[in-house]
């Protein structure tokens, strides 16, 4: 699913929010921590597994990602 992200950089650390999921919000001390984040928030919100999002956020501003649930695991 294509989504935009939204990336802020405030007082040493980063925080996102997804305008086309209400709600769904993400922070970090690093990029690469709100990477992983972000990528559980969206996945959480649409469905209920951990996400994978297609590029990594390198910078603050606007992003556009695509995110796809990654696999339950055990499989059922």
């Amino acid at each position: 699913m294509e989504l935009k992200v939204i990336v802020r950089e405030e007082r040493g650390s980063f925080w996102s929010e997804v305008p086309d999921l209400p709600g769904c919000l993400a922070t970090g001390r690093t990029l690469s921590e709100l990477h992983e984040a972000l990528a559980e928030a969206i996945g959480m919100y649409l469905w209920d597994l951990p996400a994978e999002l297609d590029r990594p956020l390198d910078r603050p501003g606007e992003l556009t990602i695509v995110a796809t649930p990654l696999p339950a695991w055990p499989p059922s």
